[in-house]
């Protein structure tokens, strides 16, 4: 017997992590999904509908892209793992450059829409961003810094969100503004609205959090961090603060580091997911 609808799209986006915009997107091109309605038009979702989100994002992982997951549900069979994401990623390079930007934001916003955040981040952007800065070619610099400029552009271009907690954002070290907009999006993802703070300012900290009304504080770990940092820092952070970023394993391991971590927000949701004031409403 099938499970009885109940639950609405933002209760999906939140136990699933692929935001509202993205599942619609599912279900009006691709037909993955097929919802109830409630009396007034609301998407109601199953049990089920949550176990196909979640085989769905099975198949993703692998590296089929969004139009070929229809068939495999019907009748899996072995994959080529990560094809579509190292298309993905050579589609982009190849328009970065061309400084083609026309093109590269096209195959952007195209992705930004079918893909979950975190895992279009970690799967796509990210080692593409990675292969922007490894190349060994006379016009490598002019290629990067147009790249990286029209992904931050794009970024705050997608900041749409207007509910969802309120998410204070701040920067710390070594850390540019792209990673902290890429943090913002990957926030959205998870349904929090987010508010930059720039650069961390400890000793602003508490006034600024109290005028924000943010439920939480994410800092973005940079380099150069050093542990009288940490301690002067320690005090004006607020109860519900977490840290982000691939060198905060590095601080946590000389002891600098005691508030809850994780590479990227959504391992966070998912190691606090009891007490983690992102994703709760």
């Amino acid at each position: 017997m099938a499970s009885e609808p109940k639950y609405p799209i933002r209760e999906v986006s939140r136990l699933t992590g692929i935001n509202p915009v993205t599942l619609r997107a599912w279900q009006r091109r691709y037909g993955l999904l097929k919802p109830a309605r409630t009396d007034k038009g609301h998407r109601l979702y199953s049990e089920e509908d949550i176990s196909l989100i979640r085989q769905i994002l099975h198949w993703l992982e692998q590296g089929v892209s969004i139009g070929q997951v229809k068939g495999l549900l019907a009748n899996p069979a072995p994959v080529a793992e990560g094809s579509n994401w190292e298309q993905a990623r050579d589609r982009l390079l190849a328009a970065a450059q061309e400084l083609n930007l026309g093109r590269l934001e096209a195959e952007l916003l195209e992705l930004t829409s079918l893909y979950p955040a975190e895992l279009l981040l970690r799967r796509v952007i990210d080692p593409w961003l990675q292969a922007l800065a490894g190349q060994a070619r006379p016009d490598a610099g002019l290629i990067e810094q147009s790249g990286r400029a029209l992904l931050l552009r794009l970024c705050h271009q997608l900041l749409t969100i207007k509910t969802g907690p309120r998410i204070a954002l701040a920067r710390a070290g070594q850390v540019g503004e792209l990673y902290g907009a890429l943090v913002q999006f990957e926030l959205q993802g998870l349904e929090c609205r987010s508010l930059d703070l720039g650069v961390l300012d400890a000793q602003a900290l508490p006034l600024a959090m109290e005028r924000l009304k943010s439920q939480a504080l994410v800092v973005v770990l940079g380099a150069g961090l050093t542990q009288s940092w940490f301690r002067e820092a320690q005090a004006q952070l607020p109860e519900l603060c977490f840290f982000v970023g691939e060198l905060g394993e590095i601080y946590r391991q000389r002891g600098w580091l005691e508030r809850p971590f994780a590479v990227s927000v959504s391992e966070i949701a998912r190691k606090y997911d009891a007490s983690f004031g992102l994703v709760q409403n």
